[in-house]
């Protein structure tokens, strides 16, 4: 009972500090984005915080079960260690989750997004052309802009142009998901198809919360098979082994569903798999039924694993 008192404590803990500590991080990383050369950035940005709190959030839910499985590895639990797991991993996957969605939708996407802009007074370079603006581009709706554009090949030319004002401008889509090109080149281009992508996970979760309730049970097969890493908490005998294996598991589930939308996989999926009968008909009630049903698959092995090795523990101790 102790152990189980323990990991609930554990539980919140690990909520409370991944959710500061994440916040801190991805709010700078925010700021970073919505940075414009020149101007200073807001120290407190209430829909940044918003939208930093929603996916911090949705992603400590996701490590969530990891994480208690790893205080499982470290201590040996029994009964109630077990059914406090499954608690709160209900708790997280039932409950915490689609309040989560329904918050999220209910106050981010009413917040108003700030005015794009791009100060004057700097040499801006994208695809081999330099833009200068005389006065700040895009601050005044009506009013056209003096640019000095400056073509960098080599019979190239330096041109005065009169730039109406407009948040598709190429320096705009170009600087993306940066506010402006000088932020993005002074920290690098971000990767286009990463191995895990929160965003694209979470963006999953909310689609299948905004349909009916089938899809979210489709989506909560990630999240039994990420429970189910319980069953495989002592595979071996040496902590360090679990550990690795843990950390393993978690990081190739998280991979395989963003993998999943990768367009290559995507190309294959449509061309090979998608007008399969048997898929057709499941995806009426559910998103992504391949990946439903790999999730689900390997659910039930990891849940064999275990009680294969509750059974073995069973008879040694005999």
């Amino acid at each position: 009972m102790i152990k189980a008192l323990k990991l609930v404590l554990m539980y919140f803990l690990i909520l409370l500090l991944g959710t500061a500590i994440g916040m801190v991080f991805y709010y700078v990383y925010l700021e970073m984005q919505a940075s414009v050369a020149g101007i200073t950035s807001i120290l407190f940005n209430k829909e940044d915080l918003l939208r930093a709190l929603f996916y911090v959030l949705g992603c400590v839910f996701l490590f969530i079960c990891p994480a208690m499985v790893y205080v499982r590895i470290s201590n040996k639990g029994g009964a109630g260690n077990f059914i406090a797991f499954i608690l709160l991993s209900a708790l997280t996957w039932a409950v915490c989750i689609p309040l989560l969605l329904h918050f999220e939708d209910k106050v981010n996407y009413n917040s108003k997004s700030s005015t794009k802009m791009l100060t004057g007074g700097y040499f801006r370079e994208n695809k081999g052309k330099v833009y200068y603006f005389t006065s700040d581009y895009n601050n005044n709706p009506y009013m056209n802009i003096t640019t000095v554009v400056i073509d960098t090949s080599d019979s190239g030319q330096v041109e005065v142009q009169n730039i109406s004002p407009s948040r598709d401008f190429i320096l705009f889509r170009d600087a993306a998901p940066y506010s402006d090109i000088l932020i993005k080149k002074a920290f690098g281009e971000e990767s286009r198809n990463p191995l895990i992508s929160f965003s694209l996970i979470l963006e999953h979760a909310r689609n299948a919360f905004a349909k009916k309730w089938t899809f979210w049970l489709g989506f909560l097969s990630l999240g039994l098979l990420i429970a189910s890493l319980y069953g495989a908490a002592d595979l071996f005998r040496w902590r360090l082994l679990n550990t690795g294996f843990l950390l393993t598991a978690t990081f190739v589930i998280l991979a395989a569903n963003t993998l999943y939308y990768h367009p290559v996989v995507t190309s294959f999926r449509r061309q090979y798999i998608n007008n399969n009968k048997f898929f057709l008909l499941l995806s009426k009630y559910v998103d992504d039924p391949p990946l439903v049903m790999v999730n689900l698959v390997f659910t039930l092995v990891f849940i064999i694993i275990g009680i294969v090795r509750f059974a073995g523990r069973k008879k040694r101790n005999r």
